[in-house]
């Protein structure tokens, strides 16, 4: 019973995944709000069900952590559902913002004993502009700190200060609510539950000072700046064709073609390769980067990308 339970809640989070996913203010118009109030009736529909049945089980301290979760997560979409229709898209976009932490909660509850569904990822263009821009901030240091000893100690310090910070909040639940406040303009309601991503790519910062080449950091750092941010605008506004963990055809293509450019540009910038080297080794950074984003469920892809990507050049240059 407690495992058809739990089959069941994941049925339901992967609704309520594409409902956020619906809303999302890149995607979200006002011919969808019919089918997107339908999809709430259900949701809403099977929240109430399953709380029902958690209630009449008696398993100990996993269910009832499921149970406080279906509820939280009842009362979160009950609250936030916009009241009148037609509503603005603005109320939507409120409902996301309010429903998606109760369902990350969710999600982090299913992990470890069924397979949970992913985390959803809605737009935020300041998120997205701080990418870029601490990408190419890090580009700069790489090529301008004047040997290998120096990146790895300013990387080294990132990541020591990063790590500490994911100890303090894992320590104190008012040290989490104070950073996480304090990054919420570019921080993605997941990463409360989760490590910060900017915690895996300060670690991928110091892998790469310890072992890459100041060529292969640079591509691999640019790559992660300006491909995966590509990649998620043209996805969410233009995907249709689904593969892995929720990534679309559309948003793969975009990075393929961000990365290459990117990595041309600055192999272009660091010597005089000739051109045809130079395309190779930028088809050879955009498809490991593409294909790396697309099969990192476990691992972050800010983690996994730059080292995928910098190894990627290693082996083809």
């Amino acid at each position: 019973m407690i495992h058809s339970l739990h089959v069941e809640t994941k049925l339901l989070s992967e609704e309520l995944c594409a409902l956020l996913r619906q809303v999302d203010p890149a995607v979200f118009v006002f011919r969808d709000e019919p089918e997107v109030r339908a999809r709430v009736d259900r949701v809403v529909s099977r929240l109430r069900a399953l709380v029902v049945a958690t209630e009449r089980e008696d398993a100990g301290g996993a269910l009832e952590r499921l149970r406080e979760r279906l509820r939280a997560l009842l009362a979160a979409v009950e609250r936030a559902t916009p009241a009148r229709t037609p509503s603005p898209k603005a109320a939507w976009i409120a409902f996301q913002r309010e429903v998606q932490p109760a369902y990350e909660s969710l999600a982090l509850t299913l992990r470890g004993v069924i397979a949970a569904p992913p985390s959803v990822r809605p737009t935020n263009h300041a998120r997205s502009l701080w990418h870029v821009g601490s990408g190419l901030a890090v580009l700069g240091l790489v090529q301008l700190l004047p040997e290998r000893a120096w990146l790895v100690a300013v990387s080294g310090a990132f990541a020591a200060t990063a790590w500490s910070l994911e100890v303090a909040r894992r320590m104190s639940e008012r040290a989490n609510e104070r950073l996480m406040r304090f990054f919420r303009l570019i921080a993605h309601p997941h990463e409360r539950y989760r490590v910060n991503s900017a915690t895996w790519y300060m670690t991928a910062l110091l892998l790469l000072a310890l072992f890459a080449t100041r060529q292969t950091q640079s591509v691999g750092v640019v790559v992660l700046a300006v491909a995966d941010p590509a990649a998620a605008l043209i996805g969410r506004r233009f995907g249709r064709t689904r593969l892995l963990e929720g990534r679309s055809l559309e948003g793969t293509l975009a990075f393929v073609a961000a990365g290459a450019l990117s990595a041309f540009v600055v192999l272009s910038a660091l010597g005089p390769a000739p051109l045809a080297a130079r395309l190779f080794l930028a088809a050879v950074a955009g498809l490991a980067g593409a294909a790396t984003e697309l099969f990192s469920s476990r691992l972050d892809d800010n983690f996994t990308i730059p080292l995928a990507v910098a190894a990627a050049v290693t082996v083809a240059g």
